[in-house]
């Protein structure tokens, strides 16, 4: 992940108290319609660095998710519905008109499901390299990945050593017969250590959750679907490299969304993103001059 300098400068942070928990987000005033961010499980929002700079005339607000970063953690309620309503009270609260959220990975579950409930707080819906049902997860790299990270978050070890650890963690990749360690895989010490962060400071019972499926016991894909009526863009990376979203997920969401856009990454895992800004941004802008935002 690509740091922008002085960030908390540019996108100073704030708290919003909701009736249940306390949400920590980042903030930029512009003039355009507000896009609302999302980040994936066990991450934080400043995931969305290498993106944000690019919608400079844009409102923004970056949300730690319940659990997540610097906002407060809430016993056993991770569910699909939990993270939503955290989301829909905020955007009833801050937004004087609809917004684009743009969600990744668990993000991206949780804005179908607020475009679903609130459809007139939202504009359009941006899905990163979701899962939409808890056997594609089971089925993946991930479930086991979920598992490692799980055991060293409950170490409680402080974030360097939580660094070492996590490099020492092994993934089956599609493609190779031996798994391989996440130091091997990313490569790359800051990005290492900037996942140990957002462990550090992460619930493990929201780990917990992804990986007993407690997240995803509520979420009725199909009928979340049919009830949106927003403009949709799906974000997937390569299944071989890591995506979550399969064709078969893809013509489901297809069936219900006939008008669904789709942005294709063959040369981009999961992480979208965080592995290459620029492809994304291009596919985002697209879409959203397209619906004149």
């Amino acid at each position: 992940m690509t740091l922008q300098p002085h960030a908390d400068a540019i996108l100073p942070e704030k708290i919003f108290h909701t009736t249940v928990v306390d949400l920590n987000y980042a903030e930029r005033s512009g003039n355009r319609p507000a896009i609302v961010f999302l980040h994936g499980i066990g991450r934080t929002w400043r995931d969305f660095l290498p993106l944000i700079p690019a919608f400079a005339e844009s409102q923004v607000y970056a949300l730690d998710l319940r659990g997540h970063g610097k906002s407060g953690r809430v016993a056993n309620a991770y569910a699909s519905g939990d993270y939503a309503a955290d989301v829909i009270a905020f955007l009833k609260h801050n937004l004087d008109r609809p917004a684009v959220i743009l969600g990744h990975s668990l993000g991206g579950m949780i804005a179908l499901r607020v475009a679903a409930e609130v459809p007139k707080l939202v504009r359009a819906i941006i899905v990163g390299d979701t899962v939409l049902c808890r056997d594609s997860l089971a089925s993946s790299m991930y479930q086991e990945l979920f598992v490692g990270l799980y055991e060293i978050v409950m170490t409680r070890a402080p974030g360097q050593q939580l660094a070492k650890r996590l490099a020492q963690v092994q993934v089956r990749v599609p493609g190779l017969e031996e798994p391989v360690g996440l130091g091997e895989l990313l490569g790359n010490r800051t990005d290492l250590q900037e996942w140990a962060d957002c462990l550090e400071m992460l619930d493990p019972a929201a780990l917990r959750a992804i990986i007993d499926a407690s997240t995803f016991k509520d979420f009725d894909c199909e009928g979340v679907l049919k009830r949106i009526h927003c403009p949709v863009l799906i974000l997937q990376a390569n299944p071989q490299l890591g995506g979550l979203m399969s064709e078969e997920a893809l013509e489901k969401v297809q069936r219900h969304l006939p008008h669904v856009e789709v942005a294709r990454f063959r040369l981009l895992g999961h992480a979208l993103h965080l592995g290459r800004a620029q492809p994304v941004i291009e596919a985002v802008e697209k879409f959203m001059a397209a619906i004149s935002i």
